[in-house]
């Protein structure tokens, strides 16, 4: 992802005169005074972590999965929030991640957790980087450093059981990588918030993702089926049997937990055979209020489609511009 913008830097197009226009005329947006940065000029404030832990992360995942460089902890500083991508465009010293450690297993994951716990150093989870809520963000809190885990090596569809539409998944798959390992099978994960080209499906579970199509499929929460969470003092497995009376889920507490009781490193999904068609309609109310009123009719009937979105009248006049 560009690494102060939403979006792939490849694609990028420049704004047509007319959206141009729209942005100036209807919202008031000037075009920017001050050029952009270029990550090579950012600023980063020193890396407190010291010789001796870098050696000792490294002995543990590798020396090539340990990373002191500016330029690889500056894009796991924060996340995609306004306030993240204002930040970035600052000239003055930035905060970020003291290391990046990307394990590859979860013996590798509890090794350096429980590292980290004894040398007071606090331990950020990063899949895709694509937090709003400050989730990412490097705060120190009376720790001594802090360390970015970076899950990009759990990208893997781990098992598939088609009978029962349940796949595992390592935690740090996106959304897309985990569409294309599941088509070459007939299914579908069946969730698409607006962050899924670079989400992961850890960070789906622990921010409670609800997406395009949780209307139909539900939300990210209802489609987990159990959790690998990994943790200074150990493995926990969540989940059991569907629609088990046998006591509290432990999957509860780590669903929705911005990575703070633990690190999940597997996801086990249900997942959705992809459909032999696909139809998209748009219907115009005359007033919000009725489409509310028509919406609300089709979900309490069951009728609703897997995708259904009202859009009120001011969002409705800019799509249209």
């Amino acid at each position: 992802m560009q690494w102060d913008a939403w979006g792939d830097p490849a694609k990028k197009r420049e704004l047509s005169d007319a959206v141009t226009s729209l942005l100036t005329g209807f919202l008031g947006v000037s075009a920017p005074t001050r050029s952009r940065l270029a990550i090579e000029d950012v600023q980063v404030a020193p890396s407190a972590m010291t010789q001796s832990h870098v050696e000792a992360l490294a002995g543990l995942v590798g020396a090539e999965y340990v990373s002191t460089k500016d330029s690889d902890r500056i894009l796991r500083a924060g996340g995609k929030s306004t306030p993240d991508l204002l930040r970035r465009r600052s000239v003055e010293p930035q905060d970020a991640p003291d290391a990046v450690v990307t394990p590859g297993t979860d013996a590798e994951v509890e090794q350096v957790l429980r590292y980290c716990s004894a040398n007071r150093i606090a331990v950020v989870p990063f899949g895709g980087g694509t937090s709003v809520v400050g989730g990412l963000d490097p705060i120190r809190d009376g720790f001594d450093a802090v360390l970015s885990l970076d899950l990009r090596r759990f990208d893997q569809l781990v098992g598939l059981d088609e009978e029962s539409g349940i796949a595992t998944f390592g935690g740090g798959t996106t959304g897309p990588r985990a569409e294309e390992l599941l088509r070459e099978h007939g299914f579908s994960v069946g969730h698409f918030p607006q962050s899924f080209l670079f989400a992961t499906l850890g960070g789906f579970a622990a921010t409670r993702s609800s997406g395009q199509a949780s209307a139909g499929y539900g939300r990210f929460e209802d489609m987990v089926q159990g959790l690998t969470v990994v943790t200074p003092s150990g493995v926990i497995e969540t989940g059991r049997a569907p629609a088990s009376a046998a006591g509290p889920d432990l999957g509860e507490l780590f669903v929705g937990s911005e990575g703070t009781f633990g690190v999940i490193t597997h996801v086990r999904v249900r997942v959705h055979r992809l459909p032999e068609t696909t139809v998209r309609e748009g219907w115009s109310f005359p007033d919000f209020a009725t489409g509310a009123a028509a919406l609300r009719e089709l979900v309490q009937e069951g009728s609703a489609p897997t995708v259904l979105r009202l859009s009120d009248e001011a969002e409705s006049g800019v799509n249209l511009a």
